[in-house]
């Protein structure tokens, strides 16, 4: 083959390679949502946590180090006596506490003293960047004091809020997943039906949109049923993670999950015209949820983010999951999520009926 041929053909697939974007796309948002949000989410000068201070010395040496604290842009800083402060902890409205006990200066002048702190490790990912930060503030208040020796040790203590295991956190996120999954992509068929001409045919029949869109959506809803079934029966079997609240608040739950998320991809599919579109799209809603709507791990959302967060119908799927799955599943827990699920699915129907288009 001729050069002029060879470069000729490497610039038609690659023509066709440009115009297949969901080929492209979806694998570069993974990789541009994975550096953005993991980028800010785990970078500590950008969480602020709250870090209470009890001071039973009140020594010179024990103000440089509650001063030292307060200089830490990404801590919030209070105040007050231990049995208070570690009652907050419990309660979640701390990060951790600092105990600085009676006699810090004096042992400090001798060369060796101590302090205790106290973090809840119930938030596997706050955990990380506030001890990394106490004990940072720790090594640089020892380089000032003594250039860098270890005069002030630190004493770890973590008090869990919630006994709860990574997989009990895990599987109910898995269930809100595979509900979102399966359900975005009704948006996907109604898009190849119509490319396909399916639907065409379909509109010279007395078929109406409403019922094409709810018989689609009761063959998906079976399915989705299907694998929450097999997510849940393998979480129990294989780690005994089992369903702590009512079965009937895990249906309610689990049905606004799928009547959410089709209502979603038939959004998607009623205003979008080819199958490489939607799945762009889908890519494109899909990943942010994981990501930010705690489906694999626990967030202390960024002040910025918290309004996306709490707007994402994924987020309040595994919330309420875990609520009935890990915790006591009542009522006054449920019916903020149940309530954001149900104007999504109001929206999402109401706007895709008005939408939809045979042809």
């Amino acid at each position: 083959m001729r050069i002029t041929g060879f470069v000729r053909l490497v610039a038609t697939q690659a023509t066709m390679l440009r115009r297949n974007t969901g080929f492209w796309l979806g694998s570069i948002i993974v990789a541009v949502v994975s550096i953005l949000v993991f980028g800010w989410l785990f970078n500590p000068d950008t969480r602020p946590f709250d870090l209470a201070i009890v001071d039973e010395d009140g020594s010179e040496p024990a103000l440089s180090l509650v001063a030292a604290f307060e200089g830490v842009d990404n801590v919030d800083v209070a105040s007050g006596d231990q049995d208070s402060e570690l009652s907050s902890l419990e309660e979640g409205d701390r990060a951790a506490v600092l105990i600085i006990p009676e006699g810090f200066g004096a042992s400090l002048a001798e060369g060796q003293a101590s302090v205790l702190a106290y973090y809840d490790n119930s938030d596997l990912i706050r955990v990380g960047y506030v001890t990394s930060t106490v004990s940072a503030v720790i090594s640089a208040f020892n380089e000032d004091v003594s250039g860098g020796a270890s005069a002030v040790t630190l004493e770890a203590r973590s008090i869990s809020t919630v006994n709860t295991r990574y997989i009990d956190f895990l599987i109910p996120g898995m269930v809100g997943m595979a509900i979102m999954y399966i359900n975005l992509g009704v948006g996907f068929m109604l898009v190849t039906w119509r490319d396909q001409g399916v639907l065409r045919r379909l509109g010279v029949t007395p078929l109406r949109a409403s019922n094409l869109i709810l018989s689609q959506a009761a063959s998906f809803a079976v399915v989705s049923l299907l694998q929450v079934v097999i997510i849940l029966g393998l979480g129990y079997l294989l780690f005994d993670v089992s369903i702590n609240g009512s079965f009937a608040w895990l249906a309610l739950t689990v049905g606004l999950g799928i009547a959410t998320m089709l209502s979603i991809g038939y959004l998607i599919g009623s205003f979008l015209h080819t199958p490489t579109a939607v799945n762009a799209v889908i890519n494109a809603v899909a990943f942010p949820m994981i990501f930010l709507g705690k489906a694999y791990f626990p967030l202390d959302t960024p002040p910025a983010l918290t309004p996306l967060v709490q707007a994402m119908p994924l987020t309040h799927i595994n919330d309420a999951m875990r609520e009935v799955v890990n915790g006591s599943g009542e009522l006054g827990d449920l019916w903020v999520s149940w309530a954001a699920l149900g104007v999504w699915i109001l929206v999402g129907f109401t706007a895709s009926v008005r939408a939809f288009r045979w042809q």
